[in-house]
């Protein structure tokens, strides 16, 4: 499994990997991890650790934007052309909101 995994990382590196699994099968997690950085971001900012806080949003946008990497190079990887584009969109907007949040 732990090799698979790699190789699967490999492959979306170069571009060479499936969308779906991407976008799924990582993306999923990411939201995920994303989700509670916003949240414990919230949580230290009412608390009063602001530089923590800080760190959390930094850290949120740095995961985020991996993955981002990883589905932009494999958006071409798909069968139906159509969701090249709407992918690259999505990955666009959702940077634009995890600025935002």
């Amino acid at each position: 499994m732990k090799r698979h995994l790699l190789q699967t990382f490999r492959r979306s590196r170069s571009g060479q990997e499936q969308l779906w699994k991407i976008w799924w099968i990582c993306g999923v997690p990411v939201a995920w991890i994303t989700s509670a950085m916003v949240v414990g971001a919230e949580v230290a900012r009412v608390s009063g650790h602001l530089i923590a806080a800080d760190w959390l949003d930094v850290s949120r946008l740095f995961v985020y934007i991996l993955w981002a990497q990883l589905a932009w190079r494999c958006a071409h990887n798909v069968n139906v052309r159509l969701w090249t584009p709407l992918a690259r969109f999505a990955l666009s907007a959702g940077f634009v909101l995890m600025l935002l949040v």
